[in-house]
């Protein structure tokens, strides 16, 4: 019996080494890291390798890497700025776009980039710790409608498992708003980063059950449709950004 005992306890120690966790964000935006901001008002594909906002690509940012992919229908621009100017965000100056333009910004965080010893082994979301929370940037005039500026506006949640790519269903934005999710929680669909659609940043498919385990790139997207107010600019973007995650032993 002595002996099937310390058996026992050595298989309990065992599995306790091997499902213990560390839990932190993966992810922590704050546009508060942009000190000069970065405009890009040509559409581009999402390239998994090559980050699009960095040190060195944007002089004055100084927060993780990004990789994004924008597609517009018309004059709107991607950008990254300060807190008072919408974060990671899609934008149409006054006096540009028409109504009923589409914008489309992918912003993607990648493991190697991950933050507090997260990119050092694999990533998983777990339930209780894969809380997300978003604020977004204050979008004039501080509402939606077709006879404003911009007509509507969502965010979708991204992210790459062992599985592939999964999208979120889309939240509404709302100027100054913050949102919190459980990513674990959500309904997803199948996407291609890579090939765009005619309004979107890459592709939906049909519904998928994501893994979370192996994650690879955290972020999210954001799109938008230009109103009638076309004489006045205004942003959609997100000014704080941050995704929970555990790193398994």
């Amino acid at each position: 019996m002595r002996i099937i005992s310390i058996i026992y306890k050595l298989l309990v120690l065992s599995l306790f080494a091997t499902t213990s966790l560390i839990a932190a964000d993966a992810v922590d935006f704050n546009a508060n890291a942009v000190t000069k901001a970065l405009y890009r008002g040509v559409t581009f594909h999402f390239v998994d390798a090559i980050p699009t906002i960095t040190s060195s690509t944007g002089q004055g940012y100084m927060g993780q890497p990004v990789y994004c992919a924008f597609q517009s229908t018309g004059e709107s621009l991607l950008a990254v700025c300060g807190p008072d100017d919408a974060g990671l965000k899609i934008r149409w100056n006054a006096n540009t776009g028409t109504p009923g333009d589409h914008a489309s910004g992918l912003f993607l965080f990648k493991h190697k980039d991950f933050l507090n010893g997260l990119n050092s082994g694999p990533v998983a979301l777990m339930d209780g710790h894969e809380t997300v929370i978003i604020r977004f940037g204050y979008m004039n005039p501080g509402k939606l409608g077709p006879n404003q500026p911009v007509a509507v506006a969502s965010l979708r949640l991204v992210i790459k498992d062992d599985r592939g790519y999964h999208i979120s269903k889309d939240y509404p934005v709302e100027s100054g708003g913050e949102l919190t999710l459980k990513a674990t929680k959500q309904v997803y669909f199948k996407y291609d980063p890579v090939t765009p659609s005619m309004n979107e940043a890459g592709t939906r498919g049909e519904a998928s059950v994501p893994s979370f385990r192996n994650v690879e790139f955290l972020g999210f997207r954001v799109d938008a449709v230009r109103g009638s107010q076309t004489t006045a600019g205004s942003n959609v973007g997100v000014v704080e950004f941050s995704v929970g995650a555990t790193r398994m032993h």
